[in-house]
C-alpha cells in the first residue's frame, strides 16, 4: 500500500480541489483507494490517501 498526503490553509474549497484533483489522478492511473483520512486543526485541513 502507498500513501499520499494532501494538505491545505485558510479555505476549505482550495483543500477540496487538491483532494478531488489527488483522488481522480489516482484512480485514473487505475490505483484502488483504501481509506481517506481527514484532519481538521485550527486553520489548516490534511488527508491521508491510502491505495494500492
Amino acid at each position: 500500500m502507498k500513501t499520499q498526503l494532501i494538505n491545505g490553509y485558510w479555505t476549505a474549497t482550495s483543500f477540496t480541489d487538491s483532494l478531488n484533483t489527488a483522488l481522480a489522478e489516482l484512480e485514473a492511473n487505475g490505483h484502488e483507494i483504501i481509506e481517506v483520512q481527514y484532519k481538521t486543526p485550527v486553520l489548516a485541513y490534511s488527508a491521508m490517501i491510502i491505495y494500492k
